[in-house]
C-alpha cells in the first residue's frame, strides 16, 4: 500500500482568472484518488485553491508523510505548483513528485529539463498511470516501464510508451468526493446548493486550432445509465440540488444527450442543471432544448469565439452564426439563461474583425457574454504557429501570472499593437454590458441568493480588471 498526496495548487494570486467568482472541485484529482483507493492505497487531496493554502504552508496540511506526491497543473497554476514542489523536496528530498494535467502533459520534456524538483510527468489521462506508479513503490525505479510517463534517470530524460485512452469510461469508480471539503464550500453560479460536478464523456473531435483537448480527440462517453447512477449517488451521498455538467462536448451525440435527459426526467430528481460549457452549437436543435428545459436546465454556455466568418474559418471553429442566433432565441424563449464566450485577438484579427465580433455579441444579446484576450495554450496548433514565427512576448511554457480575463497580451498580434488589442477588449465589455436594458436583463436571471452572491463577486472582479486595464494600457503605451 502506498500513501499518496494529491494537490490542486492555489491560483488566488492570478489576476483575471475569476478565482473568487468560480471555484469548483478538482474533479480530475478525485478520479485519480478513487482508482487508487479502490486498489487499497491511502490518499489525501489538498484543494489549496479553495482553502487559499500557499506553497509556504502546503506541507503543514499533510495528514501523513506520503510515499508519492502528485500535483495537477494548468497554465495558470504551474508557477505555484512548482513552488509547492520546491517546498516538498526541501523537506522530503526522497519523495517522488509527479506532475500531471494539461500544461504538464503538453510541455513535459521542457518542464523536466528546466526543473530539478519534478521527478516525472504523467501524460494525458492519469488514473491507471498513477495507479501503476503507486504499485511500483517497492521497485528501485518506480517509473520504469510505466506507459504514459516521462521521467528523469541519472541526468537523462526517458519517455515511456504512450498509454492508450480509456475506452470504457464506465470501468472508472465514482470520483472520491469524500476526500474534498463539503461541496457547499465551492463557489459557482448555483440556482440551488450544494452543487455536484460530473463528466458524462471525455474527448472532443473538433479541430479548433486554439483549444487544448485534455482528454484527446476521440470522444468517449459514459453510458446514459451510468450517468444517471452517478447523479443518483451524488443526490444520496452529497445531498446535491444542482448538477454542473463539465463535458467538453455533451451534445456531440444528440441522441445520447436526449436519452440522459429523458432518464433525468423519469427519475424526477428535481435538480437544477447547469450546462456552462460543452454545448456544441451544430449538434443541438429545438426539441433537445425543450427537453433540456423540462429536465431542469437553467443555464447554457457556448463558445462563439468570433463574430467574423473569416476568423471562424481560420480557427476551424466549424459553426454557423445564424445557428447561434437561432439557438439563443429559442433558449431565451424557454427561459434558459444564455452565456456566450468570445476571444479577442487571434493572430489574424484586425480592428474590423474584432468590432464585428462586438457588434455580433450585442446583436445576439445572450444574457451574459465574456470577452477574453487570446492566450496561446501550449500544445495547440495556434501556439505552435506563434512559436514558429517567434512572436511570443514572454515564455508561456513557464506558466503565466495573469489569467484569460486580464488584459495581458503575451504575443505580438499580426495587425494590432498590444495596447490596441487591450483597448478593444475593454470596449467589448463596456458596449455589451453598459446598456440600460442589459442591466435589467442580467438582474432578471437571478433565481437564488447564491446566484446574487455569484453575480456580485463576478461584477467586482470585472470592475477590478477594468480598473487595471487603464493602468495596463498606460504601461504598454510607455514601453
Amino acid at each position: 500500500m502506498a500513501r499518496v498526496v494529491l494537490i490542486s495548487p492555489c491560483c488566488r494570486d492570478v489576476k483575471g482568472s475569476t478565482s473568487l467568482a468560480l471555484i469548483i472541485p478538482p474533479i480530475g484529482l478525485t478520479y485519480l484518488a478513487a482508482v487508487l483507493e479502490r486498489n487499497n492505497h491511502e490518499v489525501q487531496i489538498i484543494d489549496a485553491n479553495l482553502s487559499n493554502i500557499r506553497h509556504e504552508k502546503i506541507i503543514d496540511h499533510f495528514i501523513f508523510k506520503p510515499d508519492l506526491v502528485g500535483l495537477g497543473v494548468n497554465l495558470l497554476t504551474f508557477k505555484e505548483a512548482l513552488n509547492c514542489a520546491r517546498q516538498i523536496k526541501f523537506r522530503y528530498p526522497d519523495i517522488p513528485i509527479v506532475f500531471g494535467g494539461p500544461h504538464a502533459s503538453s510541455q513535459a520534456q521542457y518542464i523536466l529539463e528546466q526543473n530539478d524538483v519534478i521527478d516525472a510527468i504523467v501524460i494525458g489521462e492519469g488514473e491507471y498511470t498513477l495507479l501503476e506508479i503507486a504499485e511500483s513503490m517497492s521497485k528501485k525505479n518506480i517509473f520504469e516501464g510505466v506507459n504514459g510517463v516521462i521521467y528523469k534517470q541519472d541526468g537523462s530524460i526517458i519517455q515511456n510508451k504512450p498509454r492508450p485512452l480509456i475506452v470504457n469510461l464506465d470501468c472508472l469508480p465514482y470520483p472520491a468526493y469524500h476526500l474534498l471539503p463539503p461541496l457547499r464550500a465551492y463557489k459557482t453560479r448555483s440556482r440551488a446548493e450544494p452543487v455536484g460536478y460530473i463528466f458524462t464523456s471525455r474527448g472532443c473531435p473538433s479541430a479548433c486550432t486554439f483549444c487544448y483537448r485534455t482528454f484527446g480527440t476521440t470522444w468517449r462517453p459514459h453510458t446514459p445509465r451510468r450517468v444517471i447512477d452517478e447523479i443518483s449517488y451524488l443526490v444520496k451521498t452529497q445531498g446535491i440540488k444542482q448538477i454542473d455538467i463539465l463535458d467538453d462536448n455533451f451534445t456531440f451525440r444528440s441522441d445520447r444527450a436526449s436519452e440522459i435527459l429523458d432518464l433525468i426526467i423519469e427519475r424526477n430528481f428535481k435538480l437544477k442543471i447547469n450546462l456552462q460549457s460543452g454545448i456544441r452549437i451544430g449538434r443541438i436543435n429545438e426539441p433537445l432544448l425543450r427537453k433540456m428545459k423540462k429536465a431542469g436546465v437553467f443555464k447554457i454556455g457556448f463558445g462563439v469565439e468570433s463574430g467574423d466568418e473569416g476568423i471562424l474559418k481560420i480557427i476551424k471553429k466549424g459553426i454557423q452564426l445564424k445557428k447561434v442566433v437561432d439557438l439563443t432565441k429559442e433558449a431565451r424563449s424557454l427561459g434558459i439563461v444564455t452565456h456566450a464566450f468570445y476571444i479577442i485577438g487571434f493572430p489574424e484579427d484586425t480592428s474590423e474583425t474584432i468590432n464585428r465580433t462586438i457588434d455580433f455579441a450585442i446583436k445576439l444579446n445572450t444574457h451574459f457574454a465574456s470577452f477574453s484576450i487570446y492566450t496561446p495554450l501550449p500544445g495547440t496548433e495556434l501556439f505552435e504557429k506563434i512559436a514558429r514565427e517567434n512572436k511570443f512576448l514572454e515564455n508561456v511554457k513557464d506558466g503565466i501570472k495573469e489569467g484569460f480575463f486580464s488584459l495581458k497580451v503575451i504575443f505580438a498580434p499580426d495587425y494590432l499593437r498590444p495596447e490596441e488589442l487591450a483597448f478593444l477588449c475593454k470596449i467589448a465589455w463596456k458596449k455589451f454590458y453598459m446598456r440600460p436594458h442589459k442591466v435589467l436583463d442580467v438582474i432578471s436571471t437571478i433565481g437564488s441568493a447564491s446566484e446574487l452572491c455569484w453575480l456580485m463577486r463576478t461584477v467586482g472582479e470585472i470592475m477590478r480588471t477594468t480598473r487595471g486595464k487603464a493602468k495596463c494600457l498606460s504601461r504598454i503605451g510607455d514601453a
